[in-house]
């Protein structure tokens, strides 16, 4: 009896260390993004998107992640913008989906937006391999993460000893450990940005303007706030059309080289030293033309 329950425990305090996927924590992490620290992440986050890539070039616009709220596709210019969400609840949703089988065909977005997409999933390698196959060739694949060195990222660890919320399970992907998975699926790291450095604490006064101390990081480009975004570029396949062999040139235009074999004449010069030599030429004549 006693080794049971000490099992179940055991079970229990592994699975607060368990990254679920976005469909089953959705609700929780719906939650702390209606809390002041999560109202005050999503606006920092806004605030990069209007000023790096509302104008980026394209049609078509994906989001994929956490935010349901329509502010986030509005800091794009594209003309048809929308959202995919794993889980059914309310918002402005297109259509609901898996993100490792996104019903899509291959090289059809122009801007694909992940909003923390990765972390809160299973397999973020399948996440972010389905969003490179459907983003077209010069496209732009822009990804919104959680800092794993920030404030939040830090106190990712004691929070899941001490609580359940579901905003601390996430996978800690590092910036380095990402630009290697992009550069796998061909695409080239344009810019990298950093946000919210303030504490994760719930403050209203997060939303107003900013802090000294946040300006101070911003302009120093302080690499430790609670979120980095990563603008990419998929890159274009470039091929070099080689010219081919004279036998296959040959064969397509019906030549022989049997029948446009000739011998060359002796020179002059190798007839007064007594030396022969017989080169065999190919006549890049046709038969009829030979004959």
């Amino acid at each position: 009896m006693f080794l049971k329950q000490l099992r179940r425990a055991g079970e229990s305090l592994l699975n607060r260390f368990k990254v679920n996927d976005l469909a089953t924590a959705s609700e929780g992490i719906r939650r702390w993004l209606d809390t002041d620290f999560g109202r005050y992440v999503l606006s920092r986050e806004r605030r990069i998107l209007r000023e790096k890539c509302s104008k980026l070039p394209g049609y078509r616009m994906l989001r994929l992640g956490l935010s349901e709220d329509a502010e986030t596709l509005d800091c794009f210019d594209h003309i048809h913008r929308f959202s995919m969400h794993p889980s059914e609840f309310s918002g402005d949703h297109a259509a609901i989906s898996d993100y490792m089988e996104l019903p899509l065909m291959s090289e059809t977005i122009d801007v694909m937006l992940l909003h923390h997409a990765l972390e809160f999933s299973t397999s973020p390698k399948a996440v972010l391999a389905e969003a490179g196959r459907v983003t077209m060739p010069g496209g732009h694949l822009i990804l919104c993460m959680f800092n794993p060195y920030g404030p939040m990222g830090l106190l990712k660890f004691p929070m899941q000893l001490f609580s359940k919320h579901r905003q601390y399970r996430f996978h800690n992907l590092r910036t380095g450990r990402v630009i290697d998975w992009l550069s796998l699926l061909n695409f080239h790291v344009v810019q990298i940005e950093h946000s919210a450095h303030n504490l994760p604490l719930n403050s209203p006064a997060f939303n107003e303007d900013e802090s000294r101390w946040e300006r101070a990081c911003k302009k120093i480009r302080f690499p430790l706030g609670n979120v980095y975004m990563i603008h990419a570029v998929k890159r274009v396949p470039r091929g070099t059309k080689t010219a081919s062999p004279l036998w296959k040139r040959a064969t397509h235009n019906g030549y022989r080289a049997s029948s446009g074999i000739k011998q060359a004449p002796h020179s002059s010069h190798s007839q007064s030293n007594g030396n022969s030599h017989q080169v065999s030429i190919i006549d890049p004549r046709p038969d009829h033309e030979s004959s």
